[in-house]
């Protein structure tokens, strides 16, 4: 196991129409039907209409967007610890 310090990651959305992440590494790309952010606990891919990128700090690693959201999803990397219900079912 790694001993690297992951960020924080916490995704907060308001009625499908806004939405603040926090952890962000950095944004692989944007517009207006996709927004694809590089996480430590993966890629997360948000899908929907008129996404607009609202603000983006680079000093606390968050974003927030707007937009009429419908998915998101996350590929890749995560932290490989194992769970709790692997271990109690061996």
């Amino acid at each position: 196991m790694s001993d690297k310090i992951l960020l924080q990651h916490k995704v907060v959305i308001e009625n499908r129409a806004s939405m603040s992440v926090a952890g962000v590494i950095r944004v692989v790309s944007y517009d207006e039907n996709r927004i694809v952010l590089r996480t430590d606990y993966g890629t997360l891919i948000i899908t929907g209409r008129g996404l607009m990128a609202g603000e983006i700090s680079s000093t606390n690693n968050t974003m927030k967007l707007t937009g009429n959201i419908d998915t998101l999803q996350y590929k890749g990397a995560r932290d490989k610890r194992e769970s709790i219900l692997s271990r109690l079912t061996r």
